[in-house]
């Protein structure tokens, strides 16, 4: 196809896809667009590099929308393409040629990229151009230079390409943008009007904006020649975008902040995002490479006078923009944006280079501390001052700058290396008063509870990222348990609190101010009767001096319900108690137990009781239930409140789903704790299962729905655990609800079939093997379930684990469990899960012996089939358990299965290349297995090695009787390794004196009587080593070393069927010296004249050793 034909298909297909064409045109269009890029990729990407520069033909609207429509379509199509074709990465079907684009051409799009976002002109074939005269830029390039989103587009394909090219190709990249810069920031500068400094602004926007996409996409390459490169980068050209990109930028925000009336909303945002790319240019330089920036002679002034100048103008811009002083919405969201990649430049900076970053600390310190108290609305001096801007509801802008404020000081005040300068540590010291450190601390508390109740105000119903526990009891608690510090500013006054408690800086005032704060009984008593609902006599000047960290900021306060102020800030220090841990076991003024009995406990009896009457939320009670949870190993199971008594109370009697489901998670945790007061725990199981049930029932969310699920599975595995007895109707209530939530767990809630799973594998562990029969019907359908359907994978791992439960709490085989077993030939494609499916293989034939055999040979054969030679050593040691298993009850039928299903050829060939010592062949340990096996079937039926045998290599060489025997004796002390290793080598012995006369098979008598001064050591070693009693032989066993696999119960029926089938096993209880010796009476009268020829082949002390042994 010629290349304008090309090109006009390629156009009319990309009209096709951007019109509203019907679905059948847009797919076909589609497929021809990738049928012509796989045919003809080079002139395909050179027909949509074209249409990239298509600009309309007048001035007419429509026109000009479609042929913008037409740019971005052929821009996209061009990202795709060049994703596809630019580089092999080892994509797509193993051997298949795929197309790539030439050298040429991709020189060309790299060409044209840079002109398009330089100067609007794609098309230029010689070089780079840059606007030097905007009276000479051409209609079509100044169509192109404005259109935001082909220039958006042209950058992230720019970005793409340096991705797949640096540091190895087109160096030219960012050098050249770097120069664009510099030229189009001069031409600006020269232009007396503000329409030119305005077209040369959008050209400035859109060089860095490519510029920041190549940064951004390269800084996450992680080979050290990448690091190198960005180095490079960052010490070759941080000076110039510093210099004529941030300064400048940031110099126009001044002027625009004083004529901002005056200049057009087009101007401002131009303004704005020039300054914000700028800036992300220049954060993106420093992360990568601070370290190397501070250490240079040259770049530590740039540093220096660039972090200052970004203090500077954090200094003058926060102010205004948390004292809400920023007027427009384009103004106000600009500036807030840009101010916020600096304050994230900063953070970034301490956090990924904490040491080099040391001599900026202080000044930033006070910034961000000062911010902070600004925005919550405390004084410089502590005092509180005016409300301007409310952090109470977490309006989202202003949390940005909240959570960048807090992390930062968390960061600094976290690192443990500052500590260990004394430079530093005399600093931060200096920083981190006494007086800063408890009105900071006092104030992080007092944030951990702001989302619980709106302060008021006009932004109280604005955006919000919280779901208020009033309107959504369910969603609030999973909306609290799933809160990061990364977008929340209560998660990250949290970070910051515990921080200060760990900090040799301030820890030792604030851990003794907190541990003191927790022994305020009266406040703590008040706040427990505010919320239940019955204080008498008290008054707002009494709850306002018993408010534990005194009288909130503005921000914080709820105005005259200072109750309610009271009960937050408990809340909040019961949070932070809970937080801080064992961090309070060190201070002599606390202890938690005597806490909990003595007063936590008698206030959550209060609160159980009053449950309904509450004149406020349950806050109280939801948070004393939670601290429970974070502090379980503390408290006293038999402390006279009975938390676990009171914990189910709540789970079964209270009305807030929020409350239940903390008691939920309370009681969850305290479970493992049951064991010296089991009584305790069965008193409250009659109660608890239906009052999870009935939960699970009224929420909607799938996480509190597993959580509850979760608990139930767990409350039966420790009433089983601790001796106590569920009744036959608590046990039919426990499962009758199964079957439904599991045909019900469809979408989102497809989850809780692993739930169902699992309380299923609990139930018939605390029944035994008497009774877990009974759960067949309901159980094994759903494993089958499990094991049929694509959309459950993810139970594959869970259902095995069940199947094999059930199996080994199985005394005889039932059909019904043997029909699941037909689900094991789809699963042993799969080799993830081989390890636990050949214990169930092994156990099936144990438990099924004949009767499984018959019924499920095919599958058996198939599973094998698809396994052996398949696996990593590890896995072929299991594949042997199946064949110990097969080989050991059924000998022949056995070897004839694994026989006729390939198996056994498939053992010989890799013997085969073992013995040849073949590149690619198995390691001895694997090698060994499949002699052992191969002995089995030999032993059984000798005439079957007549069938296996010769064996031919791709190489040519043969492998008969003969390299057979002398494998068998060159593996003979590998076999030895192991446990079981004794077993091994009597078997192999064994086989080898079987092939003494007499013996049908010719060859491999031969072979032995070739070597009988070998194997008859090999015998003499066996006799000596076996104990007489046969105790030192010993079955072949693997440990577990999969959590699937792990199953504690059933471990005694397990054994009894193991030792079973050892007792039948005939290797084991065959005397080998009777063998031997019934051998060696007929060796005369079989090999006559030969016999004098076969002694003198023996060694005379092997001789000596055999006769002594006889």
């Amino acid at each position: 196809m010629e290349a304008a034909d090309l090109r006009s298909h390629v156009e009319s297909a990309l009209r096709c896809i951007s019109s509203p064409s019907p679905p059948d045109a847009i797919r076909q269009a589609q497929e021809a667009l990738l049928r012509w890029e796989e045919a003809h990729a080079d002139a395909y990407v050179a027909s949509l590099v074209s249409l990239t520069s298509v600009a309309s033909a007048s001035a007419d609207r429509e026109e000009r929308t479609s042929a913008a429509t037409l740019r971005l379509s052929a821009v996209l199509a061009l990202k795709a393409a060049v994703s596809r074709r630019w580089k092999d990465r080892g994509r797509g079907r193993a051997g298949e040629p795929k197309a790539l684009l030439s050298e040429e051409v991709k020189a060309a799009v790299r060409r044209a990229a840079l002109n398009l976002v330089l100067s609007g002109d794609p098309s230029r074939g010689d070089g780079c151009g840059f606007v030097a005269d905007a009276n000479r830029v051409s209609a079509q390039q100044l169509e192109l230079i404005e259109d935001r989103a082909l220039q958006t587009n042209a950058a992230s394909l720019l970005s793409k390409i340096a991705r797949m090219d640096l540091p190895l190709k087109f160096h030219e990249a960012i050098p050249t943008l770097v120069e664009g810069v510099q030229r189009a920031q001069g031409m600006k500068v020269q232009q007396p009007s503000l329409e030119t400094q305005q077209f040369f602004r959008t050209v400035l926007c859109n060089i860095t904006n490519a510029l920041e996409m190549i940064l951004s996409e390269i800084s996450t390459q992680r080979l050290l020649v990448d690091k190198k490169y960005r180095n490079s980068v960052a010490l070759q050209h941080l000076g110039s975008i510093v210099q004529i990109g941030l300064f400048p930028s940031l110099r126009d925000l001044d002027a625009l902040m004083i004529a901002s009336n005056e200049i057009g909303e087009g101007h401002i945002i131009s303004m704005l995002q020039l300054a914000t790319l700028s800036s992300k240019v220049v954060a993106h330089m420093m992360n990568s490479s601070f370290s190397k920036l501070v250490e240079g002679a040259a770049t530590k002034p740039l540093v220096d006078e660039t972090l200052s100048l970004i203090h500077s103008f954090l200094s003058q811009w926060l102010p205004s923009i948390l004292g809400g002083n920023v007027t427009g919405e384009t103004m106000r969201n600009g500036t807030e944006e840009l101010v916020q990649v600096h304050c994230d430049l900063i953070l970034d900076l301490q956090r990924s280079h904490p040491l080099p970053f040391v001599g900026y600390l202080t000044p930033y310190m006070k910034l961000f501390h000062s911010s902070l108290m600004h925005l919550i609305g405390i004084s410089p001096d502590g005092t509180h001052g005016a409300a301007s801007v409310k952090v109470g509801t977490i309006s989202l802008c202003t949390n940005r700058f909240a959570i960048a404020f807090l992390s930062f000081v968390a960061n600094v005040v976290g690192t443990p290396k500052y500590s260990e300068l004394d430079a530093v540590k005399m600093e931060l010291s200096a920083f981190w008063t006494p007086a800063l450190t408890l009105s900071l601390a006092n104030t992080l508390v007092q944030l951990f509870s702001i989302y619980i109740w709106p302060t008021g105000g006009d932004d109280s119903t604005g955006d919000t990222d919280t779901v208020l526990w009033q309107d959504d009891p369910e969603g609030f608690y999973q909306w609290e348990m799933a809160r990061s510090s990364e977008d929340d500013a209560g998660c990250a006054a949290q970070n910051l609190f515990l921080a200060l408690l760990e900090s040799p800086f301030s820890s030792e005032v604030a851990l003794p101010w907190f541990a003191e704060l927790l022994t305020r009984v009266s406040s703590q008593r008040l706040a427990a009767q505010i919320e239940a609902g019955v204080p008498e006599g008290v008054n707002g000047q009494d709850i306002s001096r018993a408010l534990p960290l005194g009288v909130p900021p503005p921000r914080l306060s709820h105005g005259d319900d200072v109750a309610i102020d009271l009960v937050l800030q408990w809340d909040a220090i019961y949070t932070a108690a809970g937080l801080a841990g064992s961090m309070l076991e060190s201070q002599p003024a606390f202890d938690y137990q005597p806490w909990f009995d003595d007063f936590l406990g008698p206030c959550l009896e209060l609160l159980f009781r009053r449950a309904g009457k509450e004149s406020h939320l349950p806050i109280l009670l939801r948070r004393i239930t939670w601290l429970i949870s974070c502090n379980p190993h503390r408290v006293k199971i038999s402390s006279p409140f009975n938390p676990l008594g009171t914990v189910a109370s709540a789970l079964s009697s209270h009305d807030d789903v929020c409350v239940r489901l903390t008691a939920v998670q309370a009681l969850d945790s305290l479970l493992p704790y049951c064991e010296d007061t089991p009584q305790l725990l069965h008193a409250i199981v009659d109660s608890a299962v239906p009052a999870i049930y009935q939960l699970t029932n009224q929420c909607a969310e799938v996480e509190s729905r597993s959580a509850c699920l979760e608990l139930l599975s767990n409350l039966v595995t420790y009433v089983g655990m601790t001796g106590g007895s569920l009744s036959h109707d608590l046990l039919n209530v426990i499962v009758a609800p199964l079957s439904s939530i599991w045909d019900n767990a469809v979408n989102e809630n497809l989850l809780l079939k692993r739930n169902v799973l699992t309380i299923l594998s609990c139930v018939a562990s605390y029944v035994g093997p008497e009774s877990c029969k009974v759960l067949y019907p309901l159980a094994l359908p759903l494993v089958d379930d499990s094991l049929a359907r694509d959309e459950n994978v993810f139970l594959v791992q869970e259902a095995l684990k069940i199947w094999w439960l059930f199996l080994r709490l199985s005394r005889q085989y039932d059909p019904l469990m043997g029909k699941l077993f037909l689900r094991a030939a789809e699963l042993s494609r799969d080799l993830e899960h081989v390890m636990i499916l050949m214990r169930i293989t092994e156990h099936y034939i144990y438990l099924g012996g004949a009767s499984f055999l018959n019924e499920r040979a095919t599958t058996v054969q198939t599973v094998m089939s698809n396994v052996v030679g398949e696996v990593r050593p590890r896995g072929t040691a299991y594949i042997f358990l199946v064949f110990e298993a097969l080989l050991r009850a059924f000998p022949v039928e056995g070897g004839s299965l694994l026989q006729s299903c390939g198996v056994l050829p498939k053992l010989l060939l890799a013997c085969a290349s073992s013995y040849v010592d073949d590149d690619n062949c198995e390691p001895d340990r694997v090698i060994v297995l499949y002699l052992a096996a191969l002995a089995r079937v030999a032993l059984a039926h000798p005439s079957s090695v007549q069938v296996w045998l010769p064996v031919k290599l791709a190489s040519g060489t043969v492998f008969g009787e003969d390299e057979l025997v002398s494998l068998y004796l060159m593996k003979f002390g590998v076999a030895g390794n192991g446990a079981h290793g004794m077993l091994f080598q009597k078997l192999w012995a064994m086989l080898l004196l079987s092939f003494y006369p007499p013996c049908q098979l010719q060859s491999c008598q031969n072979a032995v009587l070739r070597r009988s001064n070998a194997v008859f050591s090999k015998l003499v070693f066996v006799l000596k080593n076996e104990h007489v009693d046969g105790s030192n032989i010993l079955s072949y066993e693997i440990g577990y070393d999969e959590d699937e696999e792990t199953v504690d119960v059933g471990t005694e029926i397990n054994e009894a069927l193991l030792q079973e089938q050892r007792a039948k096993d005939a290797i084991i209880w065959t005397p080998l010296r009777k063998t031997l010796a019934a051998k060696m009476a007929t060796l005369p009268g079989e090999l006559e004249q030969k016999y004098k020829e076969f002694i003198s082949t023996i060694d005379c002390d092997t001789l000596l050793e055999l006769e002594g042994l006889l």
